[in-house]
């Protein structure tokens, strides 16, 4: 998602060894569990629960990568791009932009400014749609290229698992960033995209001006 506010992703990583020592029982336990659940009377159809976590991952990405992008088509400059949560584990560049990479890939959010007050309602909406606008597209294009009846079919064919498991989470991803709700973070309040793509037009020329000076 874009903010509107200063930064929705939070910087702070575990503190302790004990919070540390938690993370890691529960990420053993869970990968652990995954392990024998797939393990047990085994069939291909459970590859659709790594293939839907590694989807996840990769959705993330373009989900950001699609805000960036559409900033950067409007004109506006992309003054970060923030991949997960907690804390910045590396950096590097994308098309000239900074990206971050942090600990936890569940989320992430860009920072785009403007760089005129042409339409930046508009220009904003545009922003906060492009995320799940282009989980979207990559549904409609696996649609195209499959077909709706290999999709929706039931199938020991692990290419096609892999891909249905692509879609269920681009198509999960996608509608649950439009849900309308806001996040709150210790920096201030951000906005799902959903939420963005309605408020963005109560934001008055004041606030695209303040933000155009940072």
């Amino acid at each position: 998602m874009p903010s509107p506010a200063n930064d929705p992703a939070p910087d702070r990583p575990p503190q302790t060894k004990n919070e540390w020592g938690i993370l890691v029982i529960i990420s053993l336990f869970f990968g652990v569990f995954l392990v024998m659940e797939l393990a047990k009377d085994f069939t291909p159809a459970k590859w659709s629960v790594p293939f839907f976590l590694l989807s996840w991952i990769a959705l993330l990405f373009l989900h950001e990568l699609g805000h960036a992008l559409m900033a950067r088509f409007l004109g506006w400059r992309v003054e970060r791009i923030c991949i997960g949560l907690g804390q910045v584990r590396s950096t590097s560049r994308i098309l000239g932009m900074p990206i971050e990479f942090r600990t936890i890939p569940l989320s992430g959010y860009v920072l785009p400014r403007p760089a005129d007050l042409i339409a930046p309602r508009l220009k904003q909406c545009l922003i906060f749609s492009a995320g799940p606008g282009i989980e979207l597209l990559l549904v409609g294009l696996c649609v195209l290229i499959f077909g709706t009846e290999a999709l929706l079919q039931r199938t020991n064919e692990v290419p096609i698992i892999a891909v249905q498991s692509f879609c269920v989470a681009a198509l999960f991803g996608a509608l649950l960033n439009l849900i309308p709700f806001p996040v709150e973070t210790k920096e201030g309040t951000a906005w799902s995209d959903g939420l963005g793509m309605i408020l963005c037009w109560k934001l008055p020329d004041e606030w695209f001006a303040e933000q155009m000076g940072k």
